[in-house]
């Protein structure tokens, strides 16, 4: 038994040997490149330029349309925000975005009449009666006249940020009349606005709003006509004791306006996805909106203050004196828009437009 069992085991141990020896050696095998890591795809970065602070409602309304394009484009477009001036200076805004200096500013376009003439019509004198009204029909200008839109060129529109109704505040005296206002140093960069206040007596110095605090804590001016969030956000009711509502003498704003090189150079799909998130008149109409919620928030804040230090009830200028003033000051709107109807501007056409869009969104309120 024991030899069967041994030469069965032979037996397989040699067809073993016999059959491997026989089997098709392995082919080598070729080892694989290294994988290399897929590099993420580098975002478009611009940059944006404001003078206002980062709490400005400029500020505030640009840097959230700036993170809804981050979102939309899965952080392949990115906006850096450079406020307060800390990339350039107020009166180099727009020259900067133009030239590619940064990619998106917050001009002030009607410190430079001469430069910008059709974009004074948002100072128009005494028509607004609310902010989103003049974001409205800034919009609706720029969409219908293609004069407005070459006044910009190299840059395109992306919204219209409207600053409220000027109203006054003053350091020695309350200004009540038409008469209260003969002699009274102001400060502006608005020509039309100047020439508004000029014409009802008041004596007008240029003076931008990262001016006035000193010219009116030091009395170089002895008041400045300028909405409520402004005096709140420059903490100008520190240095002014009478307030005057319900004047609305002019408003204005800037748009925020965008290098159209910078635009054109992006990507189909990035292109797609700005035109989708960026709408201007939406965005205006948000923006004009939000402004007077903070507006709200800044009249109940002075008005807190002056209570405080025991400065006098604001004052509300009535309808008739109002009147009074507008009558002063109406043909000062038609002599401006005749003058540049003469330059071959449609001046007239766009006050007349100017009447009937702010009309056309109060009543669509």
């Amino acid at each position: 038994m024991k030899r069967i069992i041994l030469v069965m085991f032979t037996v397989l141990l040699v067809s073993a040997i016999i059959f491997g020896g026989c089997a098709k050696p392995a082919e080598p095998t070729t080892p694989t490149e290294p994988t290399t890591p897929t590099e993420p795809v580098k975002p478009i970065e611009w940059t944006f330029a404001g003078f206002a602070p980062p709490v400005a409602r400029s500020i505030v309304e640009t840097t959230a349309w700036t993170k809804d394009l981050e979102e939309a484009t899965g952080g392949r477009l990115k906006v850096t925000i450079f406020a307060a001036e800390s990339l350039v200076k107020q009166a180099g805004l727009f020259d900067a975005a133009a030239s590619g200096l940064c990619d998106l500013s917050h001009p002030i376009v009607t410190a430079n009449p001469e430069r910008f003439p059709i974009n004074q019509f948002q100072n128009v004198l005494m028509v607004f009666q609310g902010t989103p009204e003049l974001g409205y029909t800034y919009i609706s200008l720029y969409n219908k006249y293609k004069e407005m839109r070459d006044e910009l060129l190299p840059t395109k529109v992306i919204f219209f940020l409207g600053i409220g109704g000027r109203n006054l505040i003053s350091k020695e005296k309350p200004l009540q009349t038409l008469e209260d206002l003969k002699g009274v140093k102001m400060a502006s960069t608005s020509k039309w606005e100047t020439e508004g206040w000029d014409a009802l007596g008041a004596v007008v110095l240029p003076l931008t709003v990262t001016e006035v605090y000193h010219a009116l804590e030091t009395a170089i001016i002895g008041a400045y006509p300028t909405d409520w969030n402004r005096v709140n956000l420059w903490k100008l009711h520190e240095v002014t004791k009478y307030r005057t509502d319900n004047i609305n003498f002019n408003m204005g704003g800037f748009p925020l306006v965008l290098n159209i090189e910078s635009y054109n150079k992006l990507p189909e799909d990035i292109k797609r996805i700005f035109d989708e998130v960026t709408d201007p008149m939406e965005l205006s109409i948000r923006a004009t909106e939000n402004w007077d919620g903070d507006n709200a928030d800044s009249i109940v804040k002075i008005k807190e203050f002056d209570k405080k230090v025991g400065n006098p009830e604001w004052y509300w200028l009535p309808d008739d004196e109002r009147e009074r003033w507008l009558e002063v000051v109406w043909p000062l709107n038609e002599a401006i828009a005749d003058e540049m109807t003469k330059k071959g501007l449609p001046g007239k056409a766009i006050l007349e437009d100017v009447v009937a869009f702010a009309e056309e969104y109060r009543q669509s309120k």
